[in-house]
């Protein structure tokens, strides 16, 4: 059973602890990070670069918004089920400023497309990135349940759903759930694919103005896949397009949508 999972970022939510640190050694953290991951990077697959457009659409809330964020995503799958993980890192003018890592793993023992689901979210970025060199360590969050997954038997469609209980550690309500559905589709002969995500959760934010205990994020993925096209050799996995970002008391406590101009190298 073949299981698909797309990167899920966010650096906003979640209660913080301030912990000093100089810059580079954020970028000496994630290159090691990167080492690790390409010990398996011939089974990568895909690398993505985001031009976010968030601050320009939104320059009273979104002004501290990372421009550049690139994304490294690994899959494997074994007869014990599939793991995912992906490594994000976010640039501004100065250099990086956010790094995030999420590993999943869906473990199944049987037939049937039910899975249970193990998950780690975790990252940091800098505070006033322009003026401080201090960082902010986002607490990690362990989630746990179960999923299930539709695969159209051409292989061009897929849905899942999970739904998980989620524990944030150092925070005064540590105990929460989330529900997440996943898409794929690549119609026709796969020179435009799209994926996406869509994820509620509940996690108390009682910061001025905001007030909430639920938050919505949407993030559908559009691709053109340029080696389908006849003048392009098949091993120039090189496409283009565009993720939007549509969130709801996780940018900013209100409706927020953001697009991007992206990049992405599958590796075969």
């Amino acid at each position: 059973m073949y299981l698909f999972f797309i990167r899920i970022t966010n650096f906003y939510y979640a209660q913080l602890t301030i912990i000093p640190m100089k810059r580079h050694l954020l970028l000496y953290s994630l290159l090691a990070i990167l080492a690790w991951c390409s010990t398996g990077l011939v089974n990568a697959q895909n690398l993505q670069f985001h031009y976010d457009l968030g601050r320009y659409l939104y320059p009273e809330t979104q002004m501290a918004r990372p421009t550049i964020t690139a994304t490294i995503e690994q899959q494997s799958i074994d007869r014990f089920g599939d793991t995912f993980y992906f490594v994000d890192m976010s640039f501004l003018q100065q250099g990086a400023v956010s790094a995030n890592w999420k590993f999943m793993r869906n473990l199944r023992f049987w037939q049937v497309p039910v899975a249970w689901h193990v998950r780690y979210d975790g990252g940091l970025r800098f505070v006033n990135a322009n003026q401080s060199n201090a960082a902010i360590s986002m607490n990690d969050a362990f989630m746990t349940g179960g999923s299930y997954t539709y695969l159209r038997g051409d292989r061009r469609l897929m849905l899942s759903a999970a739904l998980l209980y989620k524990y944030i550690r150092l925070t005064p309500q540590p105990h929460n759930f989330e529900l997440c559905t996943v898409w794929k589709y690549a119609p026709g002969d796969g020179l435009f694919s799209a994926t996406g995500f869509i994820s509620f959760w509940q996690q108390a934010d009682k910061r001025p103005g905001w007030n909430t205990r639920f938050k919505l994020m949407m993030q559908p993925q559009f691709w053109c896949n340029l080696n389908k096209l006849e003048a392009i050799p098949n091993d120039i996995n090189l496409s283009i397009g565009s993720e939007i970002r549509i969130s709801r008391n996780v940018d900013a406590p209100q409706w927020i949508v953001t697009p991007t101009l992206a990049l992405k190298w599958s590796f075969r």
